[in-house]
């Protein structure tokens, strides 16, 4: 067992298995919020510990997705039979309930100026909602599976959804229209988040591994990150994009630096799989959850020590600046010419692809869902799936400790109040790394992962199918995970 930190507090009162947890802060109160199988959606106070009032219980099945406003004013939670509800979160009353969807709603977002609502269900479609109407604005119906995922880029102009059909497909959020060509993974995709800069998008599989694309272009930047031995049900990223957070089957929650991809801290280790995690609005708390119906209080303010000695701050960049070979396009050859070019970033604005490849009903023209075809109930679970982990596949600790600080040079000291370390402005300044891909790999080992690539031919994937369903359902894995 990897190296592993103690929560600090625990959550009580959820009678099963956790689905969504997030933080909420209003006024001076910082809270988590919690989706559950249990059919509630709670409000705990994250100073005491304590469920605060009365549970909601206007879902009469599983809740799964959630978001909740900005000003904590609004919780929206989704359900197993596909009905939405939008709460008052003082009075607890339910404002409105919007119940396009079929399926189960797996996630929800609201766009940065929560004008808007996106949801992603089981029915195979995302549907994007007018707040203030309850008017169904888009429904798009491309993916040809489960939609698990639904995240609006930070600036607000992108919509990206990922499936069960092992793409990731990204949109514009002011027309619905496809903006690339799917983003194809070996596996179905689990989870998605964007960087900051709303030029990124990282996501989970449940082959066990984390992607890094480029959302202008489409294209994959680097080799996939080899995080957990067995699927990644959901992904977290900080406030300030410096760090990631994975959720996993194999009983596990950790964190990563989005700049380094290395890990960071210690393992945040669970006696059954985890199934939700939030970082708090200053990036020095992280909420976990899972099939211990607990959920785990963390705080990683202290594991930055742990992250300075793993890479000297003098190979660090910005991570918005960040340019090597890890951060470019994946590349068949084994070496990288020096006047090879990453795609450009942007694409020309009102850039569409061919209408015969995009699923998009406009809810004016078309009030009724033409749903792909489903060989499944969603009910069902497959006998043939398992849940344990893949044999022969061994993912080696990676996490680090004080022992290398000896190799690091000391990094610059963080400003008062920081949680995580910051880069000194002068490491902005320094060149792009242009050598050959075996040059730089001898000069950084630090960046080679070909030790611990995975050769997709070891990922087959007949449990895959409904990992998923099996966390909204009221059906044991055959063995604790």
């Amino acid at each position: 067992m990897e190296p592993s930190i103690s929560p600090i507090k625990s959550f009580r009162g959820h009678s099963d298995y956790l689905n969504r947890v997030v933080f909420s802060k209003q006024g001076n109160e910082l809270r988590i919020i919690s989706t559950c199988k249990d059919k509630t959606v709670r409000i705990w106070d994250v100073e005491t510990a304590n469920q605060v009032g009365d549970p909601f219980e206007g879902h009469g099945c599983s809740t799964g997705g959630l978001a909740v406003s900005m000003d904590g004013r609004r919780i929206v939670s989704g359900a197993e039979d596909g009905r939405v509800i939008i709460w008052d979160t003082d009075t607890k009353e339910i404002i409105r309930c919007l119940s396009h969807h079929t399926g189960y709603i797996y996630c929800m977002q609201f766009s940065p100026d929560e004008k808007r609502l996106a949801s992603a269900s089981g029915d195979g479609t995302l549907k994007i909602w007018d707040v203030g109407t309850g008017e169904l604005v888009f429904d798009i119906d491309d993916h040809q599976d489960d939609v698990w995922e639904v995240a609006y880029s930070p600036n607000g102009t992108k919509i990206a959804s990922s499936s069960k059909d092992c793409t990731i497909r990204i949109w514009s959020a002011l027309t619905g229209k496809q903006q690339t060509q799917p983003l194809s993974h070996d596996s179905p995709v689990s989870s998605i988040v964007w960087s900051l800069d709303s030029r990124r998008i990282i996501s989970a599989c449940f082959n066990g591994q984390i992607y890094f694309w480029s959302a202008p272009t489409g294209a994959q930047l680097g080799s996939p990150l080899r995080a957990h031995s067995d699927a990644i049900i959901t992904l977290a990223i900080s406030p300030d994009s410096e760090l990631i957070g994975s959720a996993s089957v194999d009983g596990t929650a950790k964190l990563w630096s989005t700049t380094t991809r290395k890990p960071f801290g210690l393992v945040l280790q669970h006696a059954k799989w985890v199934s939700a995690i939030a970082f708090s609005p200053n990036g020095q708390l992280v909420a976990t959850g899972g099939r211990e119906n607990i959920i785990f209080l963390w705080d990683i303010s202290q594991e930055s020590n742990v992250m300075t000695n793993v890479v000297s701050a003098s190979f660090i960049s910005p991570a918005s600046n960040f340019i090597s070979y890890i951060d470019q396009p994946s590349a068949s050859s084994d070496d990288l010419s020096a006047s090879s070019a990453p795609a450009p970033d942007e694409l020309p604005d009102g850039t569409e692809f061919p209408p015969g490849n995009v699923g998009l009903h406009h809810a004016a023209t078309s009030p009724s869902l033409s749903l792909p075809s489903r060989d499944h109930s969603h009910d069902e679970i497959s006998t043939a799936l398992s849940v344990e982990p893949s044999h022969g596949i061994q993912v080696p600790p990676e996490v680090m400790n004080s022992r290398d600080a000896a190799a690091s040079p000391p990094p610059s000291l963080p400003p008062p109040g920081s949680s995580h370390p910051q880069i000194a402005a002068a490491f902005a300044s320094s060149p792009v790394l242009a050598s050959p891909r075996k040059s730089f790999l001898k000069r950084f080992p630090m960046f080679d992962r070909s030790a611990a690539s995975v050769d997709s031919k070891w990922w087959k994937f007949p449990r895959i199918g409904n990992i998923m369903q099996r966390l909204h359902r009221n059906v044991e894995p055959q063995a604790d995970v």
